[in-house]
């Protein structure tokens, strides 16, 4: 006769098959908030790397236009169009004491679902009289 007890009984417990469950569970939240997170890091790198073009393109526009000109007729700030319209631009300029130096500083910001994100750089231009063509308009650039 056998032993009902040295039975070998195959497959696991429903106790065992709860904890595997609630473990892939577990490991399932971890790795979706993972990639969540990701995503979200991805989307303002992207964003923060086109402000950055944004930025420099404004700046390049400032010194081709002449910061003397733009603080006497503007623009100082504006937005930018499709697809880009959802970034604005905002420039500080100030005459310097030496020469004919203007401290400029452009602002790139845009609007997220945490709050206003921005991109900021400061430099100095030379703008000496009639250095710059009086006829470039800030839209024709």
């Amino acid at each position: 006769m056998r032993n009902p007890a040295r039975r070998f009984r195959g497959g696991f417990t429903v106790v065992e098959a709860l904890t595997a469950g609630m473990i892939l569970v577990m490991a399932s939240v971890v790795l979706g908030g993972m990639v969540v997170g990701a995503m979200q890091s991805l989307r303002i790198a992207t964003d923060t790397q086109r402000a950055a073009h944004l930025l420099d393109r404004t700046l390049t526009k400032i010194d081709m236009i002449g910061p003397s000109r733009l603080l006497a007729e503007g623009p100082t700030d504006g937005g930018f169009e499709a697809p880009d319209d959802r970034f604005r631009w905002e420039a500080d300029i100030e005459s310097r004491l030496e020469g004919n130096l203007y401290e400029v500083t452009v602002r790139i910001l845009w609007d997220t679902e945490r709050g206003t994100r921005s991109v900021e750089a400061a430099t100095l231009l030379n703008d000496p009289p009639l250095s710059r063509n009086p006829t470039l308009m800030w839209d024709d650039l």
